[in-house]
């Protein structure tokens, strides 16, 4: 299929998917709306010219913010409906800082809405209107990132924890397999998932996965949400996605501030503690990869995931450390390259993993905003075919399976729920994407 006829069923797609005042991800499957998934979206109507609609997702997401600065991972517009857990389990009206009049989760997702508003910023034609929404966003974004700091580095690192898999994004990966055997998941509420009912159970996570999210969920809704149930949390991790983005959305936000002539030492010193904090915490020498830390175990993750790579978007990895990273992995068919049982990149996770399984959601599949954030980061760094490469397994993989959530790396199957909206967005704004 022709990029414009592939451009041209991403447009419908987006129009298809949108409710007005947000996309949703999928109508049927998700039908609300989730952080960063807002960001992709508005990526996709800012390469149509549709500047306008790019700003009212990044208001729908901003207008759920807590009065403490978290923006919740979803705000539930058009609620009720029958995706579980629902606003009935999150019940954000216990913390005395969520809104009154909108319903939202207790938890956060990556820090992508910066820099998705820095590029909005870079690319809007009328300036005049670029700018009144950049010092709109900015002291929201600003609050966000300063409850990230004060709130979630309860270990004083420098980095951000998450206190729940759902706010890696990446909910099922193998990275959480040891931090979820912690949590006690005795005595739970029955419930009854509606994620199988779109999608085969055998590409969704498993119950007991499950059992362990709804649990870390009535723990910290046990703690209103507040500092106390982060800090007694049995799942406590330094994720290198979550904070790769909260680096480069801070880099959007110095470059914001400055811009619109806004004090911008908070932000510096930001960016220089995570820089540090990168290569203290994160920097693994023997596996020669950036893993997530464990702030209960108080040790490294051992597992190879294509998060990792993100550190070269954030441009936080030295030159050597990304040539190892692309040679060791990403250029070698055992982890992530194509081999005999494998034709696609990037999985999520290295096929040497004992966790990889390449049809299961987040354990191994293809996810087109990573191939993106993945694409650009080693382009930063001057692997450009492998750029190429990768954006051309992207646009192979929907030319033919269509816009699928996820995609099996062995056969380009698509997978999860069909016509979803940030695989049809970053088609069209796979360039927009770019952090050089």
């Amino acid at each position: 299929m022709k990029i414009d006829a592939l451009q041209k069923a991403a447009v419908e797609v987006l129009r298809r998917n949108d409710r007005g005042t947000f996309t949703a991800p999928s109508p049927r499957q998700y039908p609300h709306l989730w952080l960063w998934d807002a960001g992709f979206t508005a990526i996709g109507w800012a390469a149509l010219g549709d500047f306008e609609r790019a700003y009212r997702e990044i208001r729908a997401a901003m207008r759920g913010q807590w009065r403490n600065g978290m923006i919740p991972h979803v705000v539930f517009y058009g609620w009720p409906s029958a995706y579980f857990p629902g606003a009935d389990i999150w019940r954000s009206d216990l913390a005395p800082e969520a809104p009154k009049d909108l319903p939202t989760s207790g938890i956060t997702q990556p820090p992508v809405l910066a820099f998705v508003v820095w590029i909005l910023f870079q690319h809007d034609p009328e300036r005049q209107r670029a700018e009144a929404f950049a010092r709109e966003a900015f002291p929201a974004l600003q609050a966000y990132h300063r409850w990230l700091h004060a709130t979630r580095d309860p270990d004083g690192i420098g980095l951000s924890c998450i206190v729940h898999p759902w706010e890696s994004g990446m909910d099922n990966s193998p990275l959480w397999d040891l931090p979820l055997s912690r949590v006690p998941a005795e005595g739970l509420p029955p419930y009854q998932r509606a994620d199988a009912h779109w999608v085969p159970e055998e590409q969704r996570p498993r119950r007991s996965d499950y059992d362990r999210f709804l649990a870390l969920i009535l723990h910290l809704r046990s703690h209103q949400y507040g500092e106390s149930g982060v800090r007694s949390s049995p799942f406590r991790v330094y994720d290198v996605l979550f904070n790769a983005l909260r680096h480069r959305s801070e880099e959007a936000l110095l470059a914001m501030a400055r811009a619109l002539g806004e004090p911008s030492g908070e932000i510096e010193e930001w960016l220089e503690r995570s820089r540090a904090a990168f290569q203290t915490w994160l920097w693994d020498r023997e596996r020669g990869f950036f893993l997530d830390w464990d702030g209960v175990a108080g040790n490294r993750i051992p597992v190879i995931a294509s998060g990792g790579f993100l550190a070269l978007y954030a441009g936080l990895a030295t030159s050597e450390q990304a040539q190892e990273m692309v040679d060791r992995y990403l250029r070698n068919p055992a982890a992530f390259a194509p081999d005999g049982g494998t034709r696609h990149l990037v999985p999520t996770v290295s096929k040497m993993e004992p966790g990889w399984e390449p049809r299961r959601y987040w354990r191994g599949p293809i996810w087109i905003n990573l191939n993106a954030l993945i694409a650009h980061g080693v382009a930063r760094y001057g692997f450009h075919e492998l750029a190429q490469e990768i954006h051309q397994h992207t646009l192979d993989l929907i030319a033919r399976s269509g816009f699928h959530e996820y995609y099996d790396p062995r056969t380009g199957e698509g997978l999860g729920i069909g016509d979803f909206t940030w695989s049809a967005a970053l088609l069209l704004g796979w360039e927009l994407l770019s952090a050089q």
